[in-house]
């Protein structure tokens, strides 16, 4: 990495709620400046394609039309996850599942989050990881993680069940080996950091309903953005999120999908759609340096604007 270079470190935090973050004046989530997203370009609001197109500063639409017929089906199953919820322990758990897994799934191409978890890659698709010399991910939706697998599943279902210990627990422990990756990495040289975490999302869509319980873990993500702002004090910091995650209208504590995202920065630039994300990134990259200081000494990229404060 040269001497001159920044590092740029993307703290990707699925579900991060807008509304949240401003009622609770998480200033290291905030940051210089910060806007919601606008998702209208995404046919359905969904974890891989949405981070997919960050990193490749494009919507992949053979993915979205995957999702489209998932979506479709998904009613049938939020129907059995009702009835989980009014029947509890009552309604036979595991052929329930079984019948999805099985039967549904299959003819329908099977799971979309396991057979869409990483499609950049199968489609070897440029991505903005190419552009830097030296970078590092722990794993996105769409570039290699599966973000629910048989095990989520079948928790959440018990969640629904009742019983959403398990299910917390569960996301507790996920984030905490993603947090001791994510400082591993910062020791590290890298150039750009491209960190991400479903602690959030999977929170909210058991607890969205509960503010006390989730402002405990909004504070645990604002600590970890304060942690990282002083590790890196002179890092470019951006802060982003796929979509937020509000109450389901009459449904208690779950929670659903809002049909915004969240981004942050530490220079206080902004953007408007998850996948202009790339462009912003690709200005600063080694190779791109002599186009970053004709953007800085012009109007800028027509996706991208910045807030002096």
């Amino acid at each position: 990495m040269s001497d001159d270079f920044t590092r740029i470190i993307v703290l990707g935090i699925d579900g991060l709620e807008y509304s949240l973050v401003e009622e609770w004046k998480l200033e290291y989530i905030l940051q210089r400046a910060h806007c919601r997203t606008d998702l209208s370009d995404y046919d359905v609001v969904v974890t891989p394609p949405l981070w997919g197109s960050m990193i490749t500063g494009k919507i992949d639409r053979e993915v979205m039309r995957r999702w489209k017929l998932h979506t479709l089906l998904a009613g049938m199953d939020s129907m059995r996850v009702k009835l989980a919820e009014k029947l509890g322990r009552y309604l036979p758990h595991r052929p329930t599942i079984w019948v999805w897994n099985h039967l549904v799934l299959p003819v329908t191409g099977g799971n979309p989050f396991e057979s869409t978890a990483d499609y950049v890659k199968k489609k070897n698709l440029h991505t903005i990881f190419h552009e830097f010399e030296k970078s590092w991910t722990n794993g996105l939706p769409g570039y290699g993680r599966v973000v629910s697998n048989s095990t989520a599943r079948e928790l959440l279902l018990e969640a629904f069940r009742g019983n959403r210990k398990p299910y917390i627990r569960y996301a507790i422990q996920l984030y905490k080996e993603d947090r001791e990756r994510l400082f591993s990495a910062l020791d590290r040289d890298y150039d750009l950091i491209f960190w991400y975490t479903c602690l959030l999302d999977k929170i909210g869509h058991v607890c969205a309903g509960n503010k006390l319980e989730m402002l405990k873990y909004y504070l645990e993500i604002n600590q970890l953005a304060k942690k990282v702002k002083k590790k890196c004090p002179d890092a470019i910091i951006y802060i982003i999120s796929d979509h937020g995650m509000k109450p389901a209208e009459g449904a208690g504590k779950w929670g659903v999908h809002s049909d915004y995202g969240f981004f942050s920065s530490s220079t206080g630039e902004l953007l408007s759609k998850p996948y202009h994300l790339y462009e912003l990134l690709l200005r600063h990259a080694p190779g791109i340096r002599t186009r970053r200081r004709v953007y800085l000494n012009s109007s800028g990229p027509t996706n991208i604007r910045k807030i002096n404060k």
